[in-house]
């Protein structure tokens, strides 16, 4: 009776298994319809899902890990990967198929499907870094992952990117980029709405080409500058990955992906401050990390302590929410670090002092205009705000269109509102940085205190909307079935000249737009199996879901503080202007590699050097 119970268990979980995968809620609105289980695809699916369950619960071949901590894990693991999935799909269903009693099959079609697949990564990667040996290798591996890391490893990055700074010579310019370029320029108010240090540089760059007669030479500096500095925090994580003597393998997937995956490249040639930005954070997570397993190397070279505190003024400085990554990190290393504490929470008092003595002292000295109010920050409750009005007209009170419509063009506002891109309620604002009378926005920053009381008076009424509307505005960083929306995977626009009022003469070459072109189709590789998942945001969000559960299930919790970056910048995304943005996600996506390695570190038998 008991096998019986199991057999029929199995065959249920599988058809359920097969539902989930296979839901289509976004061309019917029928339930049997959206179950859509025929087909020789869903056959398929089927027959290889129910085998594998037939094998785990009835013939139990299929070793799930004894400990409980492990399977909790695993449960829990499971568990939010089954919520990401059907708060995504809900996104994109016909209004009876959001939640209800479709949700509920979709969760029990998935939770098991996850959990088995978290449990058999849980055992292998046990067993790999149990078992790992370090194996005579070629002359390649030898040369480039022991005795030239440095000069190795750039030299293959730049290599990969060289195609793209011929064919986007002298650069592919961004909109941020040329904003920044702008203010710089004196076109458009110098804010510091972006990071100055970066409108300085770049504009400094664009101006002394256009002054010295060089447009084109001159602005391939920029993305020369880029590439170097992405080449080479890609050597420091080889370098990282030498000192922990992880496989090969890993260094060799790991180069792989930083070297050759479109993403990095064509941001690399683009001028925008994310390019920047990821690779000071990924240099500034190996410092944090070897500070914590890899301590007596870290201490041994006093110049370690001194890029930790550069790089982290640097990550400060290339993109404003950098300072919650410093903040919320630094404090789990200072509890967690094998002694130096004092000298740690002294380094950390000197990056923030010199950070703020930046942004408060000597730009503004440069005339650079700081802002009261940055508009940005308040995206979500922005998009909540049009949302409710969508949802509940009847119920905005006679007060509270008054005052909305004095900070909004309230009904421009409620009719235009889009849940992947919140700029279209941002130009409904009538009290903002660009209508600002000295450009330091303080006209919203007087009536803020009142909009934030409508804001939450309307939550109180009905949350659910405000809940509702966080979820469609963000599901797309944690569910990996939707495409990158806003630039797609990168600027490959030509002949983009952002500077405008003919202020710069610089230009990509013509006769490259075919090798622009090619490029571009390149980047289509989104769309193949396995490989597409590396273009979606979500994904990077299980990655760093899994390698969390999965570290506190082996009780590494120094290893696990280097989750703690890449999460941060995920909860930025959560509340960004726009959904799925793909470089938002950069700095979250560089640092997998790093904790896919840390994985697979055996922390008992492991030399650190």
């Amino acid at each position: 009776m008991k096998r019986l119970i199991n057999e029929l268990l199995a065959l249920a979980a599988s058809m359920l298994t097969t539902v989930a995968l296979f839901a289509d809620v976004e061309s019917t609105g029928n339930l049997s319809m959206a179950l859509n289980g025929d087909g020789i695809p869903q056959l398929i699916a089927f027959v290889v899902v129910w085998m594998l369950y037939r094998k785990w619960i009835v013939e139990k071949k299929i070793f799930i890990s004894e400990g409980r901590r492990e399977k909790v894990c695993g449960v829990i693991t499971a568990v939010l990967l089954t919520v990401f999935m059907i708060v995504g799909k809900a996104q994109m269903a016909e209004s009876d198929l959001k939640y209800g009693l479709f949700a509920i099959l979709l969760f029990l079609g998935y939770l098991p499907l996850f959990y088995l697949v978290t449990a058999f990564l849980f055992n292998t990667i046990d067993n790999v870094s149990q078992k790992q040996i370090m194996h005579k290798t070629g002359v390649l591996t030898q040369w480039l992952f022991e005795k030239h890391v440095l000069s190795g490893v750039m030299l293959v990055v730049i290599l990969c990117r060289l195609p793209y700074l011929i064919a986007f010579y002298p650069c592919s310019m961004s909109w941020d980029g040329g904003a920044q370029i702008c203010c710089f320029f004196g076109t458009e108010p110098f804010t510091n709405h972006h990071p100055p240090l970066i409108s300085y540089l770049y504009g400094a760059i664009a101006w002394y080409s256009q002054e010295w007669g060089i447009p084109n030479i001159g602005m391939f500096v920029i993305p020369l500058m880029q590439t170097l500095l992405s080449a080479f925090a890609v050597a420091k994580v080889c370098e990282f990955y030498k000192r922990l003597r992880l496989p090969y393998w890993i260094r060799w997937g790991s180069l792989i992906y930083y070297a050759a995956f479109t993403v990095w490249c064509i941001f690399d040639v683009t001028v925008i401050k994310d390019t920047l930005y990821y690779p000071l954070t990924l240099l500034f997570a190996l410092q944090l990390i070897s500070c914590l397993i890899d301590s007596d190397w870290f201490w041994s070279r006093k110049q370690n302590f001194v890029l930790l505190i550069v790089y982290a003024v640097l990550m400060m400085q290339t993109r404003n929410n950098g300072v919650f990554v410093a903040l919320f990190a630094l404090p789990f290393v200072i509890c967690f670090a094998k002694g130096k504490r004092a000298l740690l929470i002294a380094g950390t008092c000197m990056m923030l002092l010199i950070n703020a003595i930046l942004n408060n002292g000597l730009y503004p000295a440069l005339g650079v205009i700081s802002l009261d109010t940055k508009e940005d920050t308040y995206c979500i409750l922005f998009q909540q705000t049009a949302k409710y009005g969508q949802d509940y007209p009847e119920d905005v009170t006679k007060e509270e269109r008054v005052l909305l419509n004095t900070i909004f063009d309230y009904d421009e506002m409620v009719k235009v509102y889009n849940p992947q891109l919140a700029d279209w309620v941002k130009n409904c604002l009538k009290l903002s940085e660009s209508h600002s009378a000295d450009h330091t926005n303080k006209e919203f920053s007087e009536i803020k205190g009142e909009y934030f009381k409508v804001w939450f008076a309307q939550f109180r009424r009905h949350p659910m909307s405000y809940v509702k509307t966080f979820l469609e505005c963000s599901y797309g960083y944690y569910y990996p079935e939707v495409k990158p929306y806003k630039e797609g995977t990168g600027f490959y626009e030509a002949e983009r000249n952002m500077l405008t009022n003919g202020m710069h003469a610089y230009r990509q070459v013509k006769w490259l737009k075919p090798a622009r072109f090619l490029l571009q189709q390149v980047s289509k590789a989104e769309y193949l199996p396995g490989i597409g998942l590396l273009y979606r945001c979500g994904f990077y969000t299980w990655c760093v879901l899994f390698a969390a559960m999965y570290l506190f299930a082996k009780k590494r919790y120094r290893s696990l503080i280097a989750v703690i970056l890449p999460t941060v910048n995920i909860l930025v995304c959560l509340i960004s202007p726009v959904n799925t943005c793909i470089r938002y996600a950069m700095p979250t996506m560089c640092m997998v590699p790093v904790l896919i390695g840390l994985l697979f570190l055996n922390e008992d038998s492991n030399v650190i050097g």
